[in-house]
C-alpha cells in the first residue's frame, strides 16, 4: 500500500511539474545594487518583486515593484525611492539553458528625502541581461535597468541585480 501511495504522489508532482513548464506566467525576485547618478547620493541594496507573461519564446509583458532602498546622507537626511514599472520584454535564446533579453517600458517612481515633499515622476524605462534556466521552472536572471527619478529635473536610478523567476 505504502509503494502505490508513493507511486501515485510522484506521479503527481511530475505531472504538476510538467504542466507547470508550459505555463505562460512567471514571477520573481531580484536583489541588487541601486545608485542615483547623481553627486550627493551613493549606492543603495535594491530589491524588486515582479511577474510576467509569456506570449511565445521571444516575447513577454512584465510588471515589477522595485524598492533601490534608502540612504542616510548626513546632517538627519535620509533618501529613498521606489518604481512600479510595465515592461515589454524582448527575448533571444542562445540555447536551451541561456538566453539574453533587454526590456522597454513604463515607469513611476517616487524620490523621498527627509523634510522635503516626495517627488513622483512617470518616464521610460528600459534594461537588459541574461537568464540561465535551471530547469523548466526555474531560471537565474542578471541585469542592469534605468529609471528615470526626481522631478522637474530628473536623474538615473540605474540599478544592477541578480535574481531567479519561477515559471508556474
Amino acid at each position: 500500500m505504502k509503494k502505490i501511495a508513493i507511486a501515485i504522489l510522484l506521479s503527481a508532482f511530475v505531472a504538476t511539474n510538467a504542466f507547470a513548464a508550459d505555463t505562460p506566467f512567471y514571477a520573481g525576485i531580484n536583489v541588487g545594487s541601486a545608485k542615483i547618478d547623481s553627486t550627493g547620493f551613493s549606492t543603495t541594496t535594491s530589491f524588486s518583486l515582479l511577474g510576467g507573461y509569456t506570449f511565445n519564446e521571444n516575447v513577454a509583458a512584465e510588471v515589477a515593484y522595485t524598492n533601490f532602498g534608502s540612504k542616510d546622507i548626513g546632517f538627519g537626511f535620509t533618501y529613498k525611492s521606489s518604481a512600479f514599472s510595465i515592461s515589454g520584454v524582448g527575448s533571444y535564446p542562445i540555447n536551451e539553458q541561456f538566453s539574453v533579453f533587454a526590456k522597454l517600458g513604463f515607469a513611476s517612481t517616487t524620490l523621498e528625502l527627509t523634510a522635503f515633499p516626495s517627488e513622483s515622476k512617470s518616464d521610460l524605462t528600459y534594461g537588459f541581461g541574461g537568464q540561465f534556466n535551471v530547469d523548466k521552472q526555474i531560471g537565474i536572471r542578471v541585469g542592469y535597468d534605468v529609471y528615470k527619478v526626481g522631478s522637474p529635473t530628473s536623474v538615473d536610478q540605474k540599478v544592477t541585480s541578480v535574481g531567479a523567476v519561477f515559471k508556474f
